[in-house]
């Protein structure tokens, strides 16, 4: 049996206008399957218990964005259930990162395929993540993203990804670093002011920017970008517009290294983002989980 996870909220309804036009293909090929329509992520994995207990899973299926997706990882993290996703949320960075298919017909077909992938997952504060995890100003961006009026008015014309850049402009010029230490694999690298700390399993976040150029979601590393003791100037006018572009910057301001576990401590509470969900914290713990996820290729 399939079973699909909707989020209804899911980029302006883009989710449910999908449903609607996968339900004929699985009835026309006599699936078995059952819907489940999101009220909130509680909800969702007290469902998803439920399930795994009392029948057969060939997969569980997301019709929704990256919070949605979040939701589901959690109870399906080293399970033999694989994961597939078929995109309908405003930045979709997991979709993007994994070049899966957002038109529904292809979808369905390589749904059908079942061209599986084991992937690395992060665990961030007890969490696990698929994607990146932002402290600092990134996840102050990805927040300022989220709460916007011109978010939604973006998705209506399918330019969510641009509410991003808005923000990031908006919040370059406000965002006060803070003071931090950044310690991986046991040793500290850093200790000094802040702005970002990026942790990537994969290369890209908020929309599609490549902040971990070398992350590799099988190859068992966390990629870590980080960018410190900088002028708010140099970094709107030339280090941030260069980090988004995914290239690597040869700056004392920019370091960048892989480890499998690090934490970050800071003198204030902090913003955190991982997949487009947002926490505040004064500590993170971040380690990789290797091979910890089935993932569906329904790639291009």
């Amino acid at each position: 049996m399939y079973i699909f996870i909707l989020n209804p909220k899911s980029g302006n309804a883009k989710a449910l206008s999908k449903w609607s036009k996968l339900k004929p293909f699985l009835d026309d090929h006599q699936l078995s399957y059952e819907l489940h329509v999101c009220k909130n992520n509680e909800d969702t994995r007290k469902y998803m218990n439920e399930m795994i207990h009392r029948c057969h899973i060939t997969a569980f299926v997301v019709i929704g964005g990256d919070g949605t997706i979040s939701s589901v990882i959690q109870q399906l993290s080293y399970t033999d259930i694989p994961l597939a996703v078929l995109p309908a949320g405003s930045g979709n960075d997991v979709s993007r990162n994994f070049n899966l298919v957002s038109e529904v017909h292809n979808f369905a077909h390589k749904l059908l395929e079942n061209e599986k992938i084991t992937i690395d997952l992060l665990q961030v504060n007890g969490l696990y993540g698929v994607t990146v995890a932002g402290v600092g100003l990134d996840a102050m961006i990805g927040k300022r993203t989220d709460e916007s009026f011109y978010k939604r008015l973006l998705n209506r014309i399918n330019c969510g990804s641009f509410a991003y850049t808005i923000a990031a402009v908006i919040e370059l010029l406000q965002f006060k670093p803070f003071h931090g230490k950044l310690t991986i694999d046991g040793k500290m690298l850093l200790d000094s002011e802040l702005w970002l700390i990026a942790s990537g399993n994969v290369k890209m976040y908020g929309g599609g920017m490549p902040i971990c150029p070398s992350a590799d979601p099988q190859d068992g590393w966390i990629q870590v970008t980080t960018l410190h003791n900088a002028r708010r100037l140099k970094v709107l006018t030339q280090l941030f517009p260069v980090l988004l572009q995914g290239k690597h910057i040869f700056q004392d301001e920019v370091l960048y290294a892989k480890g499998k576990e690090l934490t970050i401590q800071t003198d204030r509470p902090v913003s955190l983002v991982i997949d487009g969900e947002i926490f505040h914290t004064d500590n993170v713990v971040i380690s990789m989980k290797q091979k910890a996820l089935q993932l569906i290729k329904t790639s291009y």
